[in-house]
């Protein structure tokens, strides 16, 4: 009996024994465990923290480049409107000159056969004419040159030359007009293939080929736009497609090989028989628009040849300024005022 008693109070003790060893077991792995969930909460709470810190300098950066960009905004605004108060005001001087230019000539119209010595010295402003080269080939080139393919080096250096070339073109019509250029002289400098000729170094043929083509595109769009005002304001009988008709036309004949391309000068160089060929050349339009034309819109027709009667064009130009605005340069002087 002593015996079973000692067996059962061995096997308690071993089994107590076993599980004290089991708890103690478990209660070491429980605080690894512990230990290890207290060390990652411990990394999260420091990156967590690295995380504020970083967000908290990216805001203030950001805050900072905000704060940039709105001063640049500032700035370019300011710019924009110190180039628009300075293009306005170059824009105004040119046209007080220009204007100057023309009263000069309408003074000098009736006074005698051939302009005054002076009457045309606006054109021997460098700024002037400068800005009126520069202001037709950005306007009405700027398709041609993108369309050639070559490097943006030799773009330039045509596009240096064309303003040249019209810039001196410009300085050249007092002189023309003073009578101080040979036949010759005015051939060369305000003949059909003047500018391409003088970039003859510049361009191969097919490009030479190509800009006469195309300034004589430009030439025929520039007399539309001022024509048609012409020929607006001799009536409204010619409209819609008798319009249209008649514009194609009397461009067809300005320009033809008969008037020499509608140049300044005639062939010979002479600006009396380029305004003898300018009158036979409305005189084929109007031959040619007489059976399309009803008895109200050959009368309007007449009546704008008859405002031409008597003048000549010395500057014919219009251009689009990018803004949507239509540019017109056209002086006129008397038939009776030319040197040659």
């Amino acid at each position: 009996m002593k015996t079973a008693i000692i067996v059962t109070i061995s096997a308690i003790i071993g089994g107590l024994a076993y599980v004290a060893i089991a708890l103690q077991s478990a209660n070491s792995r429980l605080e690894e465990q512990l230990q290890t969930a207290m060390s990652y909460q411990q990394q999260l709470q420091e990156q967590t923290e690295l995380n504020t810190r970083q967000r908290l300098r990216f805001e203030e950066r950001l805050a900072e480049l905000e704060d940039n960009l709105l001063e640049t905004a500032s700035q370019v605004t300011s710019l924009e409107a110190e180039l628009t108060e300075a293009e306005q005001r170059a824009n105004a001087e040119y046209e007080a000159l220009l204007e100057q230019a023309r009263r000069e000539v309408a003074a000098a119209a009736g006074q005698q056969s051939r302009a005054p010595a002076g009457a045309f010295r606006v054109f021997s402003n460098p700024a002037t004419t400068r800005k009126m080269a520069e202001d037709r080939i950005v306007g009405q080139f700027v398709d041609y040159l993108g369309g050639l393919e070559i490097s943006s080096s030799e773009m330039e250096g045509i596009y240096a030359a064309m303003v040249d070339f019209d810039d001196e073109r410009y300085q050249m019509i007092g002189q023309l007009m003073e009578g101080n250029l040979t036949n010759d002289q005015a051939a060369a400098i305000f003949g059909p293939n003047a500018m391409v000729n003088s970039l003859s170094d510049l361009l191969t043929p097919e490009q030479a080929a190509e800009l006469g083509t195309y300034a004589l595109g430009v030439n025929k769009e520039a007399a539309r736009t001022i024509y048609s005002g012409m020929l607006e304001s001799s009536g409204n009988a010619i409209s819609g497609e008798s319009y249209e008709l008649v514009m194609d036309v009397l461009l067809d004949e300005i320009f033809s090989e008969q008037n020499n391309y509608g140049a300044l000068v005639a062939g010979d160089g002479s600006m009396t028989s380029a305004y003898e060929d300018k009158l036979d050349a409305f005189d084929r339009a109007r031959n040619r628009l007489e059976g399309d034309l009803n008895t109200n819109q050959i009368a309007q027709f007449d009546g704008f040849i008859q405002s031409q009667a008597g003048t000549v064009d010395l500057v014919m130009e219009a251009s689009d300024d990018g803004a949507g605005n239509m540019q017109v340069r056209n002086m006129k002087v008397s038939a009776e005022n030319l040197p040659n």
